[in-house]
């Protein structure tokens, strides 16, 4: 069972990060963008529940804090793709995993076997080779240097406490509330989204931007993503879940843009698919 959650987050993941390029080619704004993928998703998660939702003050608390970070994490995230370089800020936002690993083995007390430490290399070096062909032109584009440092920083902080959050709220209440927990996250997010989508676009001219499917597209396998990470950190520990995760995104984003997008790849991106591969492998043995 646990192996068809992996599988439906990364192909959540993958399907998000494809709208997601294919509503930017088009023009579209962030506002527009955001507002639209969060109420989307809020929509999935109030029909998944319909279905027995129980009402709880802890995870509404929990689920407040971690739609605050995934609002932080969809702005800054933005914000630092538009001003620095895609290829270093990727990497750099991919290596936020750490940040549930060393929660899980340093304050959780989590233990791994020494091939799946060997895993956790191989990963990390997955996400250099990823970006190897980009990243000495990356690291010669210093304009606005420091804010673009800033808004990596916070999609890095956001990202790793968001996924620390989810682990401590089923470390507290196994297999409980999970749909709760994201529909509360996805309502902030539309919340705040909405309002600045207000105050800054009209309705009218947010109707007629093209693209609106690929943004509602990426709302709902956002709300899959959370949702089925949510039910998978009731069984599995940190250390492993997000790395694992993360290594099959990231492979299924470079399979999605050869396939769909047609982006050719070179050696170094099918080195990151071996080692990333190989980083799976050693972290599910």
């Amino acid at each position: 069972m646990s192996y068809l959650l992996y599988l439906g987050i990364v192909l959540s993941s993958v399907t998000q990060s494809a709208s997601n390029k294919a509503f930017y080619k088009g023009g579209g704004t962030q506002v527009v963008f955001n507002a639209i993928k969060a109420l989307s998703a809020v929509a999935l998660m109030l029909i998944v529940g319909l279905f027995r939702f129980e009402f709880h003050l802890p995870t509404l608390l929990f689920g407040i804090s971690y739609g605050v970070l995934l609002t932080v994490a969809m702005y800054a995230g933005y914000e630092a793709l538009r001003r620095g370089p895609m290829a270093l800020t990727s990497m750099l936002v991919s290596f936020s995993v750490l940040i549930p690993f060393l929660w899980g083995v340093a304050v959780k007390g989590e233990t791994l076997a020494p091939w799946q430490y060997g895993g956790i290399l191989l990963l990390l070096l997955a996400f250099l080779a990823t970006n190897a062909d980009k990243l000495k032109k990356s690291a010669s584009n210093r304009g606005s240097y420091g804010v673009w440092l800033l808004f990596v920083a916070l999609t890095f902080a956001a990202n790793g406490a968001g996924s620390v959050l989810q682990t401590e709220h089923q470390a507290l209440y196994p297999g409980l509330y999970q749909k709760e927990l994201t529909l509360f996250a996805m309502c902030v997010c539309a919340i705040v989204y909405f309002v600045w989508l207000l105050a800054s676009v009209s309705l009218r001219r947010a109707w007629q931007t093209k693209g609106k499917g690929y943004a509602a597209l990426s709302g709902l396998a956002n709300a899959c993503v959370s949702f089925l990470t949510a039910l998978l950190a009731a069984t599995e520990n940190a250390s492993v879940l997000f790395p694992v995760i993360s290594a099959g995104s990231a492979l299924g984003v470079l399979l999605c843009g050869r396939v769909i997008f047609r982006e050719k790849l070179k050696i170094n991106h099918y080195a990151a698919l071996a080692l990333g591969i190989s980083a799976v492998i050693l972290l599910k043995i």
